[in-house]
């Protein structure tokens, strides 16, 4: 759930303009006649990362739940291309109960973890699965081993 959700926030946050900006800062005038506001890429701002995670789990119900036949581990896969692509759905389950269950851990995850979401990606940080998924929380230590583009 944790791969997915971080998935899903960096898709979105590669969709925003990169020339888009918001001001941040104070608007306070300062006793030189200057104000403290600068502008800052919107895609990776507090802001628009904040409003993301308020709304990124309804993205759960495009996964389903798919089962390694080796090893019997659970992963979440999407089964909705954001392309409109064809995908391999052989061995994936997608029910209700799936997208409930992920969609819960979601946001559970979103809650609990806001902090370190936004801190790393609001910077450029390189393989934010493994760091936050695996280093920073321990909720998924087996994924350590999958390489980076599956959940």
């Amino acid at each position: 759930a944790c791969r997915a959700l971080v998935d899903e926030l960096e898709w979105e946050i590669a969709q925003v303009d990169p020339r888009k900006t918001i001001q941040m800062g104070s608007f306070r005038i300062n006793p030189d006649g200057s104000q403290s506001v600068v502008e800052v890429p919107y895609a990776r701002s507090e802001t628009h990362l904040t409003d993301l995670l308020e709304r990124v789990c309804e993205k759960m119900k495009e996964y389903g739940e798919k089962v390694d036949p080796s090893t019997h581990r659970k992963s979440y896969v999407r089964v909705i291309s954001r392309d409109g692509a064809k995908m391999d759905l052989s061995g994936v389950k997608i029910d209700g109960d799936v997208t409930s269950s992920l969609k819960f851990a979601c946001e559970s995850i979103a809650e609990e973890y806001e902090d370190e979401l936004i801190e790393f990606l609001s910077h450029e940080a390189d393989n934010v699965k493994d760091r936050l998924c695996s280093k920073r929380t321990d909720l998924c230590d087996h994924a350590l081993h999958i390489p980076h583009d599956e959940l």
